[in-house]
């Protein structure tokens, strides 16, 4: 079938006035169910998120978990350790502030109470750039756009809390540490109007708006030095188990070498647990730790340029062609795939032994996460990933039958939108999953 007899099947639906790249894939037979300009690439958003999640199962696996540890470097003199503590961050997406002060119990168990040395943060798993390549200048500031580091901690969000109460408003922060800072300009309004942003290259988290009276409010922002705000936390929660801290914080961008086993270690969820609130929600900070990690295991070091290499080549194995893949999350906009390269993954992992897995990673239209208002009451089962940008819209996933098997594999792409057509890009998308529904061979 041509490009152009692919474009008039698709146009009784009404996208002809779209820029899109449509396909949908009878996984049985191989026959091409719907096709509008199948393999013209176009920014893909969160469908992004469909091929890191198929990398992280294939080459970490389904049970992996990251493991976040503490170091004593040096000598004992009774309960004093002569030499430094070395806490090293492996990129867990799931780090919690709880989960530092477990690593903090498990020193104090050691015997330790008072660091005759520093508090060393191997930073070394993940390169110095924090941002991904392609992403707009102000998605650092809120936070969906937060820093991907190798140690993070409430993936290096803060909550913060605006209260109006006894005639005062209240600003808090949690977890928050010396670094946390604001500058706040909130009165007493009828509604609940809050804007919560981090300053362009600034520690300051701007909170400004109003907030109704006796009411609660909690909005979250990234904060501008991750690691040394998790360092903090950590040094609080030696504090908080009685372990004292006589040296300064120092940040090392080379490995540290340590003597002995580590006398702390935590560890994540499941990959498969982590992955499944990934696509459900639409985490772009899981993304990029879970793609820097399938770097880091690879080449040695979690950075952009090494993902990139490997998810290109990745691709063409898949057959995919003029595509490129830059982050993991989709924030990039330098990201271009096709309908048929994502198809192409899709139908890959249903070959994997982690298939099930992965499918089910993905949430049910109508029913869960991100597409929970989607396609509701529509029947069979369809589980997709979304993609929103600023000009983009994305849903790709697959149709299943009534023994849950999924029959159709499909990829819907709208870009180049704007006004009424990103508006509407939604509902469009929708319809045209409406049509492939149609189509599918639902028989079991």
């Amino acid at each position: 079938m041509t490009a152009n007899a692919r474009r008039e099947e698709a146009s009784p639906l009404g996208i002809e006035q779209f820029t899109t790249s449509v396909y949908a894939k009878d996984l049985d037979t191989g026959e091409t169910l719907l096709a509008a300009d199948p393999d013209v690439p176009l920014l893909p958003a969160s469908n992004t998120k469909l091929v890191t999640a198929a990398r992280a199962f294939a080459d970490l696996g389904p049970t992996y978990r990251f493991e976040t540890t503490v170091h004593a470097n040096g000598e004992f003199h009774g309960t004093q350790l002569v030499g430094d503590l070395v806490l090293t961050g492996r990129g867990a997406p799931d780090l919690s502030q709880a989960d530092l002060l477990t690593l903090a119990s498990e020193v104090a168990a050691n015997g330790i109470e008072t660091v005759a040395g520093e508090l060393v943060i191997d930073a070394s798993a993940f390169d110095a750039e924090s941002l991904g390549p392609g992403w707009t200048w102000d998605d650092g500031q809120f936070e969906y756009g937060a820093k991907s580091t190798p140690l993070a901690v409430e993936r290096n969000t803060v909550d913060i809390t605006i209260a109006h109460a006894d005639g005062s408003i209240r600003v808090d922060a949690s977890p928050t540490s010396e670094i946390v800072r604001f500058d706040i300009d909130v009165e007493t309004g009828q509604t609940a109007d809050l804007d919560v942003y981090k300053k362009r290259a600034s520690e300051v988290i701007r909170v400004e708006g109003q907030v109704p009276a006796e009411e609660t409010t909690i909005e979250a922002s990234p904060v501008d030095d991750p690691m040394m705000h998790a360092a903090s936390l950590f040094r609080d929660a030696l504090e908080a188990h009685d372990v004292t801290l006589d040296g300064w914080i120092r940040i090392e961008g080379e490995a540290v070498e340590t003597f002995n086993p580590p006398c702390a270690v935590v560890e994540s969820a499941p990959l498969s647990e982590i992955t499944r609130d990934m696509c459900w929600h639409s985490d772009n900070f899981a993304a990029e730790q879970l793609a820097r990690t399938i770097a880091l295991e690879r080449d040695g070091q979690g950075s952009w340029p090494a993902w990139e290499r490997y998810a290109m080549a990745f691709l063409e194995e898949r057959g995919a062609d003029a595509v490129r893949l830059r982050d993991g999350s989709g924030l990039s906009r330098y990201n271009l795939l096709s309908a048929t390269s994502i198809v192409s993954v899709l139908e890959w992992c249903l070959e994997q032994p982690w298939s099930e897995a992965y499918r089910r990673s993905l949430p049910r239209t109508g029913l869960e996460g991100t597409v929970s208002s989607r396609l509701e009451g529509v029947e069979p089962t369809v589980r997709a990933k979304t993609g929103t940008l600023t000009g983009a819209r994305a849903l790709s996933g697959y149709v299943e039958n009534d023994d849950s098997e999924p029959v159709v594999g499909f990829s819907c792409l709208f870009s180049n939108l704007t006004g009424e057509y990103e508006r509407s890009a939604t509902d469009h998308i929708d319809d045209v999953v409406r049509e492939i529904i149609s189509r599918a061979p639902l028989e079991s």
